[in-house]
């Protein structure tokens, strides 16, 4: 069970990055100095917690029914 909280924390943090940097780069075409650090640190959030409540669903780790 902790194995999959590890997984699905993980894969989330490295998700949301990965999206975050995808849409300010490619998507807006600017770097995160231009867009605003707090932007930047909002919309990792959000997307963190978007992937981590479809992970926690589909592997079963039972973070948010814990």
């Amino acid at each position: 069970m902790q194995t999959k909280r590890v997984i699905v924390f993980v894969v989330s943090l490295l998700g949301a990055a990965a999206i975050s940097a995808l849409i300010i780069f490619v998507g807006f075409g600017t770097t995160p100095e231009k867009f605003a650090y707090s932007n930047v640190f909002m919309m990792f959030i959000a997307f963190f917690c978007i992937i981590g409540i479809w992970l926690d669903y589909f592997l079963d780790a039972k973070i948010l029914k814990g």
